[in-house]
This record gives structure tokens, sequence and C-alpha cells, in this order.
């Protein structure tokens, strides 16, 4: 079966199982596309009754285990040793099977260090075999042409190397010698994969001023895409002083505008997936709505930098469809008069609510990172 089509409130979503993408039509054109793909598709008419919110989470961000071969000093999950109660090859295979049933057909899969599980490629086998769009998040120590090769027959989206600025930085941050190591995982990547390659930054004090030798890098070895995110003050990088300005930020955003490149170049100011934004206007970024974060134990929640206090439950034990309820129910939030009245309201509802949390410990306030923040009279 190639497409599968979720009927929701806005009207059809359809999942290209070849291609691996998301489309989706209002409610005028979803009879037509019906009648279209008829024959080649599965149609699933529930909407689990949730009215005017999406049937089911569009992607999750997975960390599949918690042990790491670094101990990187801005490391958001704590990753080191592998926790006692860590999710079974089985566990994962039933949470595939949930989200095939369901209509959630991307995954991105980190850790710790995901290469490091030894059941790791059967765990991509099996979510090959549930047509599922799986990326994932790798320091590229583990990386070698075998493993690639093997990796190739998984049918892997994108494999994501982590590197954080160029080499005096990316060491003092992840260890010596570990920036040698990621360039010779890219250039395995560039030689042997069949999946898109790309490079994931955590812009910090020490890589705000790297981003332009950055980008030539990505360049040079043929990435795909090159994501720049702000670090979050969260995890082992909690009160190490290590994250950007909001004047440092909107420099960047500035400059970045205007850089010509082959490589595709994501950022916060940037929606990269047409997908996201479309469950409705509520205030808030996606995250809990669209998007949730499932840890290396099974436990769910909107985003792991909202913290504890937002889990929901667990996938050991909690349903899929109950949790994704939850969800919706714990992130709708009132927001604030500021974001609301902003021009820009319904392009970013608000931006994001981790950093509110870790900054404000207001799920409401302004993202403190907002470029339109002075603008706004606010003070950054």
């Amino acid at each position: 079966m190639r497409y599968f089509l979720f009927d929701e409130f806005f009207g059809l979503r359809v999942y290209d199982s070849y291609e691996k993408t998301e489309f989706y039509f209002d409610k005028n054109n979803s009879e037509n596309i019906k009648n279209l793909l008829k024959g080649g598709s599965l149609l699933v008419e529930k909407n689990n009754n949730i009215e005017q919110k999406l049937s089911a989470p569009l992607k999750i961000s997975m960390n599949i285990t918690k042990k790491c071969n670094l101990r990187c000093k801005q490391c958001f999950s704590d990753s080191g040793e592998m926790k006692d109660n860590e999710l079974t090859t089985k566990e994962i295979f039933n949470l595939f099977d949930d989200m095939h049933s369901y209509g959630t057909f991307f995954i991105c899969i980190g850790g710790g260090e995901p290469l490091i599980r030894d059941d790791i490629l059967d765990i991509l086998q099996y979510g090959k075999s549930k047509q599922l769009s799986i990326s994932i998040v790798s320091n590229g120590l583990l990386l070698t042409k075998e493993l690639i090769n093997e990796l190739n027959k998984c049918d892997l989206d994108t494999i994501w190397i982590s590197l954080e600025g160029l080499e005096k930085n990316h060491d003092f941050l992840r260890g010596r010698g570990t920036y040698q190591k990621a360039i010779s995982a890219l250039l395995l990547l560039k030689k042997y994969s069949n999946s898109k390659t790309a490079i994931r930054v955590s812009l910090s004090k020490y890589n705000i001023n790297e981003y332009k030798e950055i980008i030539k890098l990505a360049e040079k070895y043929s990435v795909d895409i090159l994501r720049f995110t702000p670090l979050m003050e969260f995890g082992r990088a909690k009160d190490q002083n290590f994250t950007i300005s909001q004047k440092q930020y909107i420099q960047f955003l500035k400059e970045i505008q205007n850089i010509k490149s082959n490589v595709k170049i994501i950022h916060p100011n940037v929606i990269d997936c047409g997908k996201f934004w479309i469950s409705s206007s509520d205030f808030g970024c996606h995250c809990g709505k669209e998007t949730v974060w499932i840890d290396e134990v099974g436990n769910y929640s909107p985003c792991i930098f909202w913290g504890e206090s937002y889990t929901i439950g667990n996938i050991k034990k909690d349903s899929y469809i109950d949790l994704w309820k939850k969800s919706l129910e714990i992130t709708t939030v009132k927001g604030n008069d500021t974001c609301k009245q902003c021009n820009n309201y319904l392009n970013c509802r608000g931006g994001c609510r981790a950093r509110a949390l870790n900054l404000y410990k207001n799920i409401n306030e302004i993202d403190p990172l907002c470029p339109l923040m002075k603008n706004l009279g606010v003070e950054g």
C-alpha cells in the first residue's frame, strides 16, 4: 500500500510511504483526492473524536538510550550510563505498531548515542517494515563503512551528525579529538550512505560567530541539510552560561537570511515542514500539538525541554491515543496579550514554550529569544 489517507478536522492528510512525505488537503479537495488515489491507498476515516485537533501526532522525537560514548558538557539529556529500565526491543516495536496504526509516520531517534544499542539495526528494520520515515541523530564516532552499508538497508531518511562549532570549540564541549571523528563520519556518509546527510548545530556563545565557516564546511562535505538551533539551558548545560543572548540571536538571524548556499539551511525563523502549524491557531509552538517526545524509559511528554512536571504518562502502560489526547489538553495554554497582538502571531504563535519555561518559569510568557521583543517594547 503506497498511500495512507487520514480524515482530519481540516480535510485530508495523505502519507506517501514510497516518498516518505505527507500532503494536506482542505475539505473542498478531499473527495477528489480520495477518488484519485482509490485502489492504491488505505483510508482511515475516524478522527478519534478529537474536535479541531489532529487525530495523532505527526512526528515523534525519541531517545532510545541514555548510554553514550561521550560526556559532552552541554548535553541536554545528561547522557552517560544506560538506565536499568530502558525500553526493550519489543516495547519499541509495539510503539512502531501503534504509530503505523494511528498515522504517525515520522520519527527522529536519538539518545545518548543511538548507534550504541546492540539492537539498533533490528529497530530500524522494523520501522522500515512499518513504512515509517526514520531519521537518527549521532555523534558519528561509531560510524564505519560496514555500519553505513547496514544502515542503507534500513532506508533511513536522514542521518544527523552533531557539530558544536569548529575544532577548538567542538572539542572543548565534546572532548579532544571528537571534531576530526565527526568530520570523518561526514566523509564516510558522503561516500557510502544512501540517506540524506545533515549537521545539527546547537548555537552557543562558543560557536555563534562561527556559523559562516560551518556553512562552508557543510558545502565542502556535500551535506544536504544544516540546522542551527539555540542551545537550551537544560541537562548538563544548566547554569553553565553557554547560551546566546537575544542580541546575538537577532544579529545571527539578520545575517543568515542573506547567505546563499546549495545546502538547505534551517534555523528557528524558518518553518521547515509544511505539516507544522496546520493543527490550529492555538497559542504556543507545535510541541504537544503536532509533535511529542518519548524518552529512553518510555516517558511521554510534549517536549523534553518542558521538564519532568509535564510528563503525561508512559508508553509501557498507557494507550497511544490516550497519551495523545492528554498531550492536547496539557498544551492548551492561554498565552499572553503581547504575543497575541503582534502582527506575526499567526506565524509563530508565541514561539518556543520551553525557553519561556526555562527562563520565566511560566509557559504563557514571551519566548525570550523572540526577535521582535524590542519592537514590542518588552525588555529582553
